[in-house]
């Protein structure tokens, strides 16, 4: 299926969104989403498109057999999805993001908290959009819940993610609880929200929301698999492992090998400092 409809259409509303945002705050924001370059000047745009946001137009026209309505929708989630990415980058360390410096690499830590805090607030806002597609004041707040409580979720699951990195006795459970929050809430969020402006059975809307949630977990399963064998992972080191993130491949393992596997892998996570010469070595274990 060609999803490049949904994605120009989403592209027109962010637009549409920023076009009236002026001043380096929202270069800033333009620049994290792959608009312009660090002097504010337009260029290709470079990030790659997420499936978050594409999952409300796709649940909104699954329902009622059009996808327009739900666009402001679609923009608040890839706006919310923004705002983590920066966040996450500032927390992991992360100095590159899609092959070019991160924000707060680039204007400082302090600079990039305020540019995650300002796309948080723009996607929030997004929602009144749908009052022109004739949805009622009541199901925008209903909308508004479902996003805050998103955002909850995935700062928990973010909170989660973190202590993990320092902790060698992780249970599936305990990933799993992660992964719902991390990931699993904001796909959640995004089905249940196209579903929200196609119909008002909350029946539906549960359904598509429980729906979001295990594509989430099997998303971020998926992400962790690709940091270690994916594309690109022989020649470059995802700083996330560097940082002792525990994805589900770890878990795994964790849970399912002898003892002297996970004295292998112990050696590897105790010491201080994680070379990227030491990720072979978790990997060749996780293999074996």
């Amino acid at each position: 299926m060609n999803f490049s409809q949904f994605y120009k259409a989403l592209e027109t509303e962010l637009e549409d969104i920023m076009d009236q945002r002026h001043g380096l705050l929202y270069n800033m924001m333009l620049y994290q989403m792959g608009w312009v370059d660090q002097q504010g000047s337009p260029i290709h745009k470079t990030k790659p498109a997420d499936p978050y946001a594409l999952l409300s137009l796709l649940s909104c026209e699954s329902i009622s057999g059009t996808y327009q309505a739900a666009l402001p929708a679609a923009a608040a989630i890839e706006l919310i999805d923004t705002y983590t990415e920066v966040h996450k980058d500032v927390q992991n360390g992360r100095p590159e993001q899609y092959n070019r410096a991160s924000v707060w690499w680039v204007w400082g830590p302090g600079q990039a908290i305020n540019v995650g805090d300002g796309l948080h607030a723009l996607g929030r806002s997004a929602l009144f959009r749908l009052s022109n597609s004739g949805i009622s004041a009541k199901r925008i707040l209903q909308a508004l819940e479902i996003l805050d409580e998103a955002c909850i979720q995935m700062c928990e699951g973010q909170y989660l993610s973190l202590s993990h990195q320092e902790r060698f006795d992780l249970s599936i459970d305990s990933y799993i609880r992660m992964a719902e929050n991390y990931t699993g809430a904001l796909t959640s969020a995004s089905m249940a929200l196209g579903a929200l402006v196609a119909t008002e059975d909350q029946t539906t809307i549960d359904a598509f929301a429980s729906c979001g949630l295990k594509l989430g977990i099997a998303y971020q399963i998926k992400q962790d698999i690709n940091s270690i064998w994916g594309p690109g992972a022989d020649t470059t080191v995802d700083p996330d492992i560097l940082n002792k993130k525990k994805g589900y491949p770890i878990a795994l393992v964790l849970n399912n090998s002898d003892t002297k596997t996970k004295r292998e892998l112990g050696n590897m996570y105790y010491k201080r400092v994680l070379e990227p010469s030491d990720v072979k070595i978790i990997s060749t274990i996780l293999e074996n």
